[in-house]
């Protein structure tokens, strides 16, 4: 009679812990399906994320050239690489305030020499980077900043120094009072000013959907 009894306790703990493993199995199965879900997600989430973060920029339209611009040096910025100006200031005048993330100089002589951005107010110039030394005939300088003017002021030029000032005798004999001024001009062929765009930006479509 205990046998029987035995047995089928036996049974009982035996179908419960059948029960509880399965329960458990199916619970691991469960957790590691949400598991498998949440890192797929992740991964996707992840991809496109690193994809707008590190995603491929390119240069805009070279903001010099926009209508609008005012320049007290028109060769730098008329898009003509044959044309010169001999300015040792040049401000730049954007229509309207923009990022500004890369200025590039073409010169065929200018060592030192000055980039500021307009902060606002009438006289409140910020450096944006200062030189000593180009040899550089393409000068390219990464910045950020957000302005709508641009000033570059040249100190040096290769071979060349400073006069002044101070009393000169003109052709004709008479004496003349001079400002500080170079005995070699700058030649500043272009100015050009670019921000960045989004590539991953894309145009919407005039077509209709349907």
């Amino acid at each position: 009679m205990v046998l029987p009894v035995l047995r089928t306790q036996a049974k009982a703990v035996l179908l419960r812990f059948i029960i509880i493993m399965k329960k458990d199995y199916f619970r691991k199965l469960v957790d590691y399906k949400k598991i498998t879900f949440l890192t797929l997600l992740f991964i996707i989430s992840g991809c496109s994320t690193f994809n707008t973060i590190f995603a491929p920029q390119q240069l805009s339209e070279n903001y010099a050239l926009m209508p609008g611009v005012e320049c007290d040096a028109p060769e730098a910025v008329d898009g003509d690489m044959n044309t010169i100006s001999n300015n040792t200031r040049i401000v730049i005048s954007l229509p309207e305030k923009k990022s500004i993330r890369r200025i590039v100089i073409h010169n065929t002589n200018i060592s030192n020499f000055i980039l500021y951005e307009f902060q606002g107010k009438e006289g409140d110039w910020k450096i944006i980077k200062s030189f000593k030394g180009n040899t550089q005939a393409e000068i390219v300088v990464n910045t950020q900043v957000i302005t709508d003017k641009i000033r570059l002021f040249v100190s040096d030029t290769s071979g060349a120094r400073f006069v002044g000032p101070g009393v000169e005798r003109d052709k004709n004999g008479f004496n003349r009072k001079i400002d500080a001024q170079l005995d070699a001009k700058p030649e500043i062929q272009e100015i050009e000013l670019y921000g960045l765009v989004d590539t991953l930006s894309k145009p919407e479509s005039n077509k209709p959907i349907f």
